[in-house]
Order: structure tokens, then sequence, then C-alpha cells
């Protein structure tokens, strides 16, 4: 099961919290929420991922897609506080380079990546 909420914060950007599970049913609940702030000009999102269990290819797939649309707006979509396991899926899948590591909201809404230990700073998109 999966718990969205969607929260102002002071930088003006949306964040949404996740907790639970990115799996199939929720990667369809996070796309809804997410194109929905986009479609309602809310197209600079953090989503805080501190409380997620589990996220499979279909919400990685639904994040890729969501950042796209984010930034064709003139937006972006940051994820922040994601889990160790979800960081080292993401890397295996090179999506890291899609979604530089925050390490929280604050470190998201502002665009302060944790550089990459790959390839040295990441600059923020």
């Amino acid at each position: 099961m999966l718990a969205l909420s969607v929260e102002a914060h002071r930088t003006g950007c949306a964040v949404v919290v996740a907790t639970g599970e990115l799996d199939l049913a929720g990667a369809r609940r996070v796309l809804d929420k997410l194109d929905r702030l986009v479609t309602e000009g809310k197209d600079r999102i953090v989503l805080d991922m501190s409380g997620v269990a589990f996220c499979g290819a279909q919400a990685m797939s639904a994040l890729v897609r969501t950042r796209a649309r984010a930034q064709r707006a003139g937006g972006w979509l940051r994820l922040a506080a994601v889990p160790p396991h979800v960081r080292r899926v993401f890397g295996k899948m090179d999506l890291d380079r899609l979604f530089p590591h925050f390490p929280d909201v604050t470190a998201a809404a502002a665009g302060r990546a944790i550089p990459d230990q790959r390839s040295g700073p990441t600059e923020p998109r």
C-alpha cells in the first residue's frame, strides 16, 4: 500500500511525500499525482522517498516520464532521501544520472545534490 501527501515548500515547489511501496499500483498512483501537479502548473516537484520500502520498474518508468514532462513545462522533478536499497537499483539502471542524490527535501528544493562518486559533482536539474 502507498500513501501520498502533497505539501507546499517555502521555496514554492511542491513536495510529494511517498510512504509504502511503489509497486505496480503505487506507480500508477504516483504518476497520476505527479501528472496532476504538472497539469496544475506546479512543475517544480520534490518527491520525498524517505518512507519508500520498494520501488519497482513501473514506478521508475513513471518517474522518468514525469521528470521529462516537468522539464518540458520548465520545471523539474527531484527525488529526496531515496533509501540506499532503492538508490542501488537506480544506479544499476543508470537512473542516478537523471536523478542526482539529494539527501533531504531541503537540499532537493535548493538544488544542492551530493556529488556522484563515479563522475564528480552533479549539476541540479
